[in-house]
């Protein structure tokens, strides 16, 4: 986050995803159709903070079956992603555009809610979780800023539109946006207001689907600096309610303040404190992938250690990979912060290419073994004096090692 002066012109100085061609085919097929089209939510905030996004979200006035009637009669490729909500996705190339009528909340349900279609911008911008969320802009650049949230992304305040309360109970994933987006623009203590009301809602975040809340809690856990929106979750009891007690918050912290960079994989694994039971728990209640299971299960082992020789590293790169030793090293740092032997483990972990063992089964054959299980021991025997021989020991050597 930076001062009061430092957000972007985007009139003068527009986001790379205004100036695609498709953008503007999408916002003149709109308009064509009768309609008004802004763009709106993270596309906008991001553009005036300077970041870059590819996720473009338009508001129009035109209702949804207008929106596909038009797309269609332009030759646009339209997918009625969320039609009953507004949603229309259009689709021009490689990028998609996010078009959504506006509208507001009927009733809700606590993961989504019933809606009516309005031509009211600003009863579309008091549904909106947050206030840096609810700016719009034109094609010309022109912004439109109904709530406040130009002032509080200038001033590193994340705050939910309205009561805090009243927006969570429209949809309780709003909880974790909050510390995502907290971590990500808040220079500012956190309101106490909004606090207790994530707190409270904290029992309600069972409801949610595993797919929603894996993919905002990944993404919080993603951000340069998570660790006081994880702590404040700890705090409330939000943390628990979705992975569960006996964290190891201390490891986490001392993991993301290493001076090199860790990922939000990484970060689950100290979470979890290397637990075996914590990971089962908690792959089953992310719904995680298998592939991540395994990369958690992986991170829990303890196969290097500090003060290994340069051999030993070699060998533990060879049989782990660099991927795997570079997960375990990370980690090992964190317990150990003061050793900075494990900047050095890292460097080979990134210039390291596996050499390739000289034996094959193809040699067995020639030598008279027969295949089967038996070569297989063989072969393995053979590859572990490899290795520790330093990957010196030739072919040659190696078959005169067959019994």
């Amino acid at each position: 986050m930076g001062s009061l002066s430092d957000l972007v012109d985007i009139a003068a100085v527009p986001p790379l995803w205004k100036t695609w061609p498709e953008t503007d085919r999408v916002v003149t097929t709109l308009e064509n159709a009768g309609g008004t089209a802004r763009f709106v939510g993270g596309c906008v905030r991001d553009a005036l903070l300077g970041l870059d996004t590819v996720d473009v979200d338009i508001c129009t006035d035109l209702t949804p079956e207008k929106v596909m009637a038009a797309l269609e009669k332009a030759s646009i490729k339209a997918i009625p992603t969320g039609i009953d909500h507004g949603t229309v996705t259009a689709v021009l190339g490689k990028h998609h555009f996010e078009i959504t009528t506006l509208r507001v909340d009927v009733k809700s349900h606590g993961r989504h809610a019933d809606v009516a279609f309005t031509q009211d911008w600003e009863q579309d911008a008091t549904r909106r979780d947050f206030t840096i969320n609810a700016i719009y802009m034109d094609r010309e650049g022109q912004l439109f800023d109904p709530i406040g949230g130009i002032k509080d992304l200038k001033s590193g305040s994340v705050r939910f539109i309205g009561k805090a309360e009243d927006r969570i109970r429209e949809d309780y994933l709003r909880v974790l946006r909050y510390f995502r987006f907290f971590a990500r623009f808040s220079n500012r203590n956190p309101d106490p207001v909004a606090l207790a009301a994530c707190r409270a809602a904290s029992g309600n975040l069972g409801n949610l689907s595993a797919e929603r809340i894996r993919k905002e809690f990944l993404s919080l856990l993603s951000t340069d600096a998570p660790g006081l929106s994880i702590e404040l979750m700890a705090d409330t009891g939000i943390l628990k309610a979705l992975i569960g007690p006996d964290l190891d918050l201390a490891l986490f912290q001392a993991l993301i303040s290493l001076s090199v960079p860790s990922d939000e994989m990484q970060r689950l694994a100290s979470l979890l404190g290397g637990a075996r039971g914590k990971i089962e728990q908690v792959v089953d209640r992310l719904r995680l992938s298998g592939r991540q299971k395994k990369r958690l299960i992986s991170m829990a082992e303890q196969d290097i250690s500090d003060g290994m020789s340069k051999q030993d590293r070699a060998a533990a790169l060879y049989r782990l990979g660099p991927a795997t030793f570079t997960d375990q090293t990370i980690l090992l740092w964190a317990r150990n912060s003061d050793n900075a032997e494990f900047a050095i483990y890292l460097e080979e972990a990134r210039g390291w290419s596996s050499p390739t063992f000289p034996v094959t089964g193809t040699d067995l054959l020639a030598r008279g073994r027969e295949a089967g299980p038996e070569m297989g021991r063989q072969l393995a025997a053979l590859e572990d004096i490899w290795v520790t021989s330093g990957f010196t020991a030739t072919k040659a050597q190696l078959l005169d090692r067959l019994t």
